[in-house]
């Protein structure tokens, strides 16, 4: 008995349900957040690392306040540009670990990636937080969609399951999609907020926000916010301040529906009745990045450069429109490398496999290969991925396009039966 006693209480601690997963970082400090299956406390231990493992000196150790089952800690007092391994820890609980690095204080290369749509195909999800796994990534912009529906629980769930070997060492910048929101009003957005933690100052909590880390901006926003309001004050002064700040700074503004794309969401109506695009090319925004479609393209409208990454699990969409301003397009599942230096950013779109769907470079004025009259698509590659051309959010006119053909098939029967008896 006394020999069985020793498995069965070491099993007898309970596992997190979700995470962690890091939020909000800073040249000082980081959030680090994790559900429990049961309301308790939890530590959060951050230990400096070093060329040889462990720092003692520098160790910072951040206690929640209260017993609760989503339990979001503020790590503080960390030095920049420094790398940390850290414990989530509670006497109840495993132990769970993760690495990150601060925010360096001064401009220097480094490594993020973009994905965005991992919502509704698991498999094709799970390859490409794998391969993202591997990047080493400072941080991972995700352009929202994360699930099918803001609104379901056991889809946050899954989410969480999948992005639990990436998140729990790779800070998440997301914005908020339309199927967060799921509907005005709804839970949806509620759910977004509950497991999301930004820096606070944009109109609408948790879903506009700014985020620095070296020489680069990025202004992350509701795409679907009223753009006649506050919103579009907030944006203009946002880039304005941004380009006062720091003229030569890296400018990034991420969306779910981005003001381009030659999918068959399109362009972003919503944006181009508040002149938001007039805003854009104003502030000189470097690049705006979105998804929503779900296929890669690369491009330039007259100075307004933009990049969709949708392509991370969600059925892919064909191309609806060939336009002088797309450089690439590319109907596959995929995320994106970025190199940042100084002078330029290298943009590497790759397949969950590790091929190369195309690598592009990102000056201040501009892309710098030669525009391309007719858009490239890249060749497919094995396995072949799961294709939804008519599976688009809010476009239901596939179904008046299948009423005749049902229709067709009903008479033919009919006429069949008839011919036999």
């Amino acid at each position: 008995m006394c020999i069985l006693a020793v498995p069965l209480a070491a099993s007898a601690n309970e596992r997190l349900r979700k995470g962690p997963w890091l939020m909000d970082l800073r040249t000082d400090g980081v959030v680090v957040m994790a559900e429990r299956a049961t309301p308790g406390a939890v530590v959060v231990r951050a230990v400096p690392q070093g060329p040889g493992g462990d720092q003692t000196d520098g160790v910072v150790t951040t206690r929640s306040g209260v017993d609760a089952q989503l339990q979001e800690l503020a790590v503080t007092g960390l030095r920049p540009g420094t790398r940390y391994r850290y414990e989530v820890s509670a006497p109840d609980l495993d132990v769970v670990e993760g690495t990150f690095a601060t925010a360096p204080a001064e401009p220097v290369p480094f490594r993020f990636v973009i994905y965005g749509d991992t919502r509704s195909h698991a498999r094709a999800h799970g390859t490409t937080v794998e391969a993202i796994v591997h990047e080493g990534a400072a941080f991972a912009v995700h352009t929202g969609d994360l699930l099918e529906d803001g609104r379901d629980d056991e889809d946050w769930q899954g989410f969480f399951d999948i992005e639990a070997p990436l998140l729990r060492s790779c800070p998440f910048v997301p914005v908020i999609g339309n199927h967060e929101i799921a509907r005005p009003l709804s839970n949806g957005i509620e759910n977004f907020r509950r497991y999301v933690h930004v820096a606070p100052g944009g109109p609408s909590n948790e879903l506009d926000w700014v985020f620095r880390y070296g020489g680069v901006r990025f202004v992350l926003a509701n795409a679907y916010d009223d753009w006649s309001g506050p919103a579009r004050d907030w944006l203009d002064r946002e880039l304005g301040r941004a380009r006062s700040e720091a003229p030569n700074e890296w400018l990034f503004v991420v969306m779910h529906w981005g003001p381009r794309s030659s999918g068959p969401h399109g362009d972003n109506v919503l944006l181009q009745r508040a002149a938001v695009d007039g805003i854009l090319r104003r502030h000189h925004v470097d690049l705006v990045i979105s998804g929503h479609d779900h296929a890669y393209e690369r491009g330039d409208d007259e100075g307004l450069r933009f990049l969709v990454s949708g392509g991370a699990g969600a059925p892919l969409y064909e191309r609806d429109e060939v336009r002088p301003m797309t450089r690439f397009f590319a109907s596959e599942h995929h995320y994106v490398r970025v190199e940042v230096e100084r002078e330029q950013v290298r943009f590497t779109a790759l397949r969950p496999d590790g091929s190369t769907l195309e690598t592009a470079t990102l000056r201040h004025d501009g892309w710098t290969d030669a525009p391309r009259s007719a858009p490239v698509d890249a060749p497919p590659a094995p396995p072949p991925a799961i294709h939804d051309t008519h599976a688009r959010d809010g476009d239901w006119s596939w179904v008046w396009k299948a009423i005749p053909a049902a229709v067709a098939v009903g008479l033919g029967a009919w006429g069949l039966r008839r011919k036999l008896r």
